[in-house]
């Protein structure tokens, strides 16, 4: 038996935070529970539920913050752990902070990088693209791997104030080893940065089918069509689409009601936007859930409602389809790799709440529609978006950069 059969894969995880966002924090734990070993590096130290994680390490790498002579008091206790560690990689560190420009300031690049000197993985895992350009200099100490997840492809090249992020895609793409995209969608976006096709990978996100499951003492409805959306409460998931939508069904006589889980930067706004219409009576802002208080709110529900301008492949509209449940989704990016319109859901145009409501209305009124389609849709994940099968095709590309 060789050397590598017997000694686990080591994958570094690089630029996550606690607490982890749940699509990452299930794709962690299915790999440990595979025998990979996973170092996750954050500025946080991880919450008491992890410690004990089997496989699972931590790195904190705290971030640059302080009063100038707080930083570097920190950054002078680092390079002494990292010198003890390894010389030879404290010193590369030093040059590379010196030599590479990546927005930052040389000994805020050396605080950054200094944490990860003497410690050797076989994979460097990135889950964004900007954590790739700021800890770039990781690509060349192991194969490395970068995840295109949606904001960062479809987004924020288009910011003039994220200049520093699209000009780094083209060279990072060419470091990478592979590089992970979430559809098939975002794959040609990203192309038009630098991405090689070649080098793609195309993984759909995933749910776990037996933690989403339909409801089997679903509540009666007593004449309300219950809606309910989930998502971080920011300007590109669209709420004020799903508000106006809600205020166009009030006034067409459908008995809607709306939920939605989440919070952001824009909750003021959401607040605002719903007394402005007077939906007080019809929709409810639940804020942040726990894990399965969301799963309980999806299994009441009627239907799911995705505002969006901009996803990958929304995490939340396959959850809500693995609770059996219809969805009314904007016709963005990859969201027609998932859903089929007319079969698991309906697709509508993105920022268009006429159509919006006219999906929701229709939904309403044919009850045996929506049985249907969400039967579907349950169906569907279970067929091409199951949380066992999106590690194990994880587990075949971190192995196949070795």
């Amino acid at each position: 038996m060789t050397q590598q059969a017997q000694t686990p894969l080591r994958v570094l995880f690089v630029g996550v935070k606690w607490p982890l966002e749940s699509f990452l924090a299930r794709l962690v734990r299915g790999l440990a529970d595979r025998g990979l070993r996973i170092t996750l590096a954050a500025p946080q130290q991880p919450g008491s539920d992890w410690r004990s994680t089997a496989n699972v390490d931590f790195l904190y790498t705290p971030g640059w913050t302080g009063s100038r002579a707080e930083r570097l008091a920190r950054t002078g206790y680092r390079l002494g752990a990292a010198a003890l560690r390894s010389p030879a990689d404290t010193g590369r560190v030093y040059r590379e902070a010196t030599q590479i420009d990546t927005g930052l300031s040389s000994a805020e690049q050396m605080y950054r990088w200094l944490p990860f000197a003497g410690w050797r993985w076989d994979v460097v895992y990135f889950p964004w693209n900007a954590t790739a350009i700021t800890y770039k200099p990781l690509m060349d100490r192991a194969p490395a791997i970068i995840s295109c997840r949606g904001t960062q492809i479809n987004v924020a090249p288009h910011n003039p104030q994220r200049a520093a992020l699209r000009e780094g895609l083209p060279e990072t793409f060419a470091k990478a080893a592979a590089v992970h995209c979430v559809s098939e969608a975002i794959c040609r976006e990203a192309t038009l940065y630098g991405l090689d096709r070649e080098k793609s990978v195309i993984i759909r996100p995933a749910v776990d089918p037996d933690v989403f499951t339909p409801s089997t003492h679903k509540a009666v409805s007593e004449g309300v069509f219950r809606l309910v959306t989930t998502g971080s409460v920011i300007w590109r998931k669209g709420f004020e689409y799903a508000l106006m939508a809600m205020d166009l069904l009030r006034r067409r006589g459908v008995p809607a009601h709306l939920e939605i889980i989440g919070t952001g930067d824009e909750d003021q706004r959401l607040l605002y936007t719903i007394n402005d219409l007077g939906l007080q009576d019809c929709v409810d802002w639940l804020g942040l859930l726990p894990p399965a208080e969301v799963v309980g709110r999806l299994q009441q529900a009627d239907a799911f409602l995705l505002p969006s301008l901009s996803e990958g492949i929304s995490n939340a509209v396959l959850e809500a389809m693995a609770c059996g449940l219809p969805v009314v989704v904007s016709d963005i990016d990859g969201m027609d790799e998932a859903v089929n319109d007319g079969v698991e859901g309906l697709l509508v145009p993105s920022r268009d709440a006429e159509s919006m409501a006219d999906a929701l209305a229709y939904l309403w009124n044919h009850a045996d529609e929506r049985e249907r389609m969400g039967a579907a849709a349950r169906a569907r994940i279970l067929r091409d978006f199951r949380l066992d099968d999106q590690v194990t095709a994880f587990e075949q590309l971190f192995k196949s950069v070795v």
